[in-house]
């Protein structure tokens, strides 16, 4: 499978309909969206290709979404995760943001919501790719032509 250079999003949603009307919500922006109904073809989805975002499900027919959640947490935290559910509560909703997810939506919510929050995901990814190119570039003792590592060296550089 050839992966391209838009943002690539996995939608795990049991509901083909919903999977289909989140795909819609979704249209405008510039992402390629794979749309899976269980939890097994998800984790394979995730350890066969890079994935930016995850919108998640918890209610799924085959695990709980929260098992996903959790092997993203330990395995791919670079991957961005959005649950999305009707079942939801304070505590799960807690649960999840502790293994990282970025946002809980309780369903049903509007496209207008989806769109803000994949778009704010995708701005933070963008700027945390940016802030490790500049890292990738600084050195501690050199920057720019400037040479040195003294505290008020590392000043000047910051």
């Amino acid at each position: 499978m050839k992966q391209s250079d838009k943002p690539y999003i996995l939608l795990v949603e049991d509901s083909l309909s919903l999977g289909r009307v989140y795909q819609e919500y979704l249209k405008e922006l510039d992402v390629e969206i794979e749309h899976v109904t269980d939890g097994q073809t998800a984790l394979n989805v995730l350890k066969d290709r890079a994935v930016d975002i995850v919108l998640l499900d918890l209610n799924l027919p085959d695990m709980h979404g929260l098992d996903i959640l959790t092997y993203l947490h330990e395995s791919a935290p670079h991957v961005s995760s959005i649950v999305i559910t009707a079942h939801g509560s304070v505590d799960m909703a807690v649960e999840a943001i502790q293994l990282g997810a970025y946002d809980f939506l309780q369903k049903p919510f509007d496209a207008e919501r989806l769109r803000v929050t994949v778009n704010n995901v995708l701005e933070k990814n963008n700027l945390l790719n940016l802030v490790q190119t500049y890292q990738d570039q600084f050195e501690r003792d050199h920057f720019h032509g400037f040479i040195g590592a003294s505290l008020p060296m590392q000043a000047v550089y910051r």
